[in-house]
């Protein structure tokens, strides 16, 4: 795997469809991936015709998918495991804007009762591809 091309994936619970829920969850695992990606995951700041500097933006293949709780809880527990793959959870008892009452909820929970709103994969593409590529697109 050590020469292997970066992937990362988000996979929504299939049930969502409020696209509120869905953006939020998208931007928290996206702010929270982002503190442990690599530098290199980045390309660099370009210029438009015009001179103005846009921010850079990721280089690695990157997609969005949709899955079952069923699913998402056997891909989170099979992925987290694997060297070199790190997987971030956004859960239902994350929704609360206290990151305390977040911390509690949790713990209140076995793994089996955890309810996703959506993980975040990022690691090897023949690690992650394998056990993502069949799912759907979320549209």
């Amino acid at each position: 795997m050590a020469n292997d091309k970066m992937l990362s994936v988000v996979i929504v619970d299939q049930s969502l469809e409020h696209k509120g829920i869905l953006a939020n969850a998208a931007f928290v695992l996206g702010l929270s991936a982002g503190r442990d990606l690599p530098q290199d995951t980045f390309g660099p700041d370009v210029q438009d015709g015009d001179g103005n500097v846009h921010r850079s933006l990721t280089n690695i293949a990157h997609f969005v998918r949709k899955a079952g709780q069923s699913k998402l809880r056997t891909l989170r527990k099979e992925l987290s495991v694997l060297p070199g793959v790190t997987v971030i959870d956004y859960t239902e008892e994350a929704a609360p804007s206290d990151y305390n009452e977040y911390a509690s909820n949790l713990l209140q929970r076995s793994s089996e009762d955890i309810s996703y709103r959506a993980i975040h994969l990022f690691g090897p593409e023949s690690a992650i591809a394998p056990k993502t590529k069949n799912l759907s697109r979320l549209e």
